[in-house]
């Protein structure tokens, strides 16, 4: 029936999710202005009408058909129950494919029905949408047998799900209150993984959609706030690192790498190896280290002084395309977290194997170099040697020996830091602030220290920057394809940056971030016109790549290509920054952890960073944490030092908010 035939008759509709009765007073193109029980006129779509009375009403009296509307919806409501569909179609659903509501009803009832009875069969029919659906105002289809079964059973699944959905609302309401949940151990178990599953991928999986939907409920859709709530309730373990599981760090070692790590053990070193275990060689690292991955050893020759820099062999043993290599380039670097270390290698091979310990024998990549007396190197030599660590030396040790005036360490820390006013005299321009260490220890206390950058730690960072240097000048040269590290010049130079450390923290707001490259580029923050890092095969992916390449080339064999390497790329820079995160988040947060359980009243200096109407940053220079001030005090202005309080701290949500005192 076009919409013009329907002017006057009173009809049947979906109407906001129900079917009630209404009298067309108007037509409107496609649609139809309608009068609705509740005395309500509204424009709705044509396509909205499911049944449609015979006889026109009398349109002229308002209220009549108001109370009209108002009858037949009642009626209709309760003539519903009236009729048994699946009986009528049990009768129908072999014989017919659709067919007319007038004819059905009349076939259920055995007599000529009313308008209101047949709307009210086709209310029944639509609400139940199992055994009919709708073709057209007044027509049914009538399903077939595998249809209607196929609908069943999805309905029984789906009342297993809200029957599902059902317990996780118990749950979450028992958990939000505190109270004991009403679900048995095993529901109880089912949700706790739901949750879990909720936090670590969200809605990928079918537990963690269950969950969301439950969540979305209480408007908890923040993955954080479900943590927090577990941790509350005692049902994940303290501090739990979700992030590591959320970014699929793997955090152990698969069965292959283990077994090609046993066998390596079992490998003899080369026999064309250089023998240097006859200099007084040394290491000097942190009292914990026990990843040793260089070593240093100086000789007197005349005027001159010849330096060799020791890098740990690693690359001889673990090659492309084993799993040692795929899984180390998965992992990116090892991770130091404050409650431990996720290496990058087998403990086997990067505390024992490779580790160049005090007293044990370990092939080496060494970097000979002989400085004359103006401090200019003028020679440069790359050894595979074997080397014997003698001494250990602490970064402490070492600066004790200076401060009381050893010759040796002297002289050496003499020459490596003329090498570092020679880059900066070439345009070396970096920011360096004091790094903050955080342990966890086994009983949960929680230690920070704040390392300076003292003579000793000067001294190792300038023979390794001068040892990355010469590696890249060398592989630039010689066209070997190796992974450069770039930085562009800063945006912008404070002049100021070298009189408070205000102005170095500005400055790092316009330092340009290193980047990786296949081609070599100019690194301003070391005034190096090449660099790339090999001194930390252990440890981290990028330097294993280039002592790759460059035993290759030493040896004469096959290195891998500039197209190997930028199939390469793409995965480790994602790897790095996923590696990077997970460290600078975990370190936060225990850091935050710390203040919030050990200074919570404490007062502390702090450096305001930028300062707005309402609010400003500031910088704890003791933690190296930026916190929040909102209720500002006059006369403030950025670069001011004050002392602050914490007003709030949210480790897991990294919410540090201060007050200014």
């Amino acid at each position: 029936m076009s919409p013009e035939n329907l002017l006057y008759h009173l009809v049947d509709l979906f109407y906001k999710d129900k079917k009630v009765v209404a009298f067309v007073k108007d037509i409107k193109g496609k649609r139809l202005h309608l009068l609705f029980p509740t005395g309500r006129e509204e424009l709705v779509s044509a396509q909205a009408v499911v049944s449609i009375g015979k006889q026109k009403v009398n349109p002229d009296n308002l209220i009549f058909l108001q109370n009209l509307l108002k009858e037949k919806q009642d009626k209709r409501e309760k003539l519903k129950e009236n009729f048994n569909l699946r009986e009528l179609w049990e009768i129908v659903t072999e014989e017919m494919d659709k067919g007319s509501a007038w004819e059905l009803v009349e076939l259920y009832l055995a007599r000529i029905p009313d308008c209101d009875e047949v709307a009210a069969f086709m209310r029944k029919a639509l609400e139940d949408k199992l055994y009919f659906a709708l073709e057209a105002p007044d027509i049914l289809k009538i399903r077939k047998r595998e249809e209607v079964k196929a609908l069943q059973l999805q309905r029984e699944r789906e009342y297993e799900r809200l029957k599902i959905l059902n317990e996780g609302e118990m749950f979450l309401s028992a958990l939000m209150s505190g109270k004991q949940s009403p679900l048995s151990k095993d529901r109880e178990s089912f949700w706790q993984r739901a949750l879990k599953e909720f936090v670590l991928k969200e809605g990928t999986t079918e537990m963690g959609r269950l969950a969301e939907e439950v969540l979305k409920k209480h408007q908890l859709n923040d993955p954080l706030k479900i943590v927090d709530l577990l941790s509350r309730a005692c049902l994940i373990e303290r501090d739990w690192f979700f992030e590591l599981e959320k970014l699929n760090f793997p955090t152990e070692f698969k069965k292959e790498e283990l077994e090609e790590a046993e066998k390596i053990q079992t490998l003899q070193r080369s026999s064309s190896l250089k023998d240097l275990t006859g200099l007084f060689t040394f290491t000097i690292d942190a009292p914990d280290t026990e990843d040793f991955d260089d070593a240093l050893s100086v000789e007197e020759k005349g005027e001159h002084l010849v330096l060799y820099v020791h890098i740990a062999e690693v690359a001889s043993y673990i090659r492309p395309g084993s799993t040692l290599w795929e899984g180390a380039l998965e992992r990116a670097s090892t991770l130091y977290l404050p409650e431990g270390v996720l290496p990058m290698l087998p403990f086997s091979l990067s505390h024992e194997k490779f580790s160049l310990k005090k007293n044990e024998p370990r092939p080496a990549l060494t970097f000979k170099f002989e400085i004359d007396s103006a401090n200019q190197v003028c020679s440069f030599e790359i050894i595979p040697s074997l080397i014997q660590v003698k001494e250990r030396y602490t970064y402490t040790e070492v600066d004790n020996l200076l401060l009381k005036g050893d010759l040796f360490f002297k002289r050496l820390y003499a020459l490596l830091i003329k090498q570092k006013e020679i880059r900066y005299e070439k345009g070396a321009f970096a920011v360096i602030l004091p790094e903050i260490q955080v342990r966890v220890l086994p009983d949960g206390e929680i230690t920070v220290q704040k390392i300076e950058m003292t003579p000793s730690r000067d001294l190792v960072a300038e023979a390794m920057i001068l040892t990355n240097y010469y590696s890249a000048k060398f592989m630039a040269e010689r066209e070997i394809p190796v992974l450069y590290r770039t930085q562009k010049e800063p945006f912008q130079a404070i002049e100021e940056r070298f009189d408070s450390l205000y102005h170095q923290i500005l400055q790092l707001k316009f330092m340009a971030k290193s980047e990786l490259s296949i081609e070599p580029g100019y690194h301003s923050g070391l005034g190096l016109p090449y660099y790339t890092t090999l001194t930390s095969p252990i440890r981290r992916f990028l330097d294993l790549l280039a002592q790759y390449q460059l035993e290759a080339y030493l040896k004469g064999e096959k290195f891998l290509s500039k197209e190997d390497l930028l199939k390469i790329l793409p995965d480790l820079q994602s790897n790095l920054q996923r590696a990077n995160y997970l460290q600078n988040r975990r370190k936060k947060y225990f850091l935050l952890k710390y203040l919030q359980k050990y200074h919570s009243q404490d007062t502390l200096r702090g450096i305001l960073l930028e300062v707005q109407a309402r609010k400003a940053r500031v910088y704890l220079p003791d933690y190296n944490l930026t916190g929040e001030v909102l209720s500002l005090k006059n006369n403030l202005h950025a670069g001011m030092e004050v002392i602050v309080k914490p007003e709030k701290i949210k480790p897991l949500q990294e919410v540090l908010r201060l007050r200014i005192v």
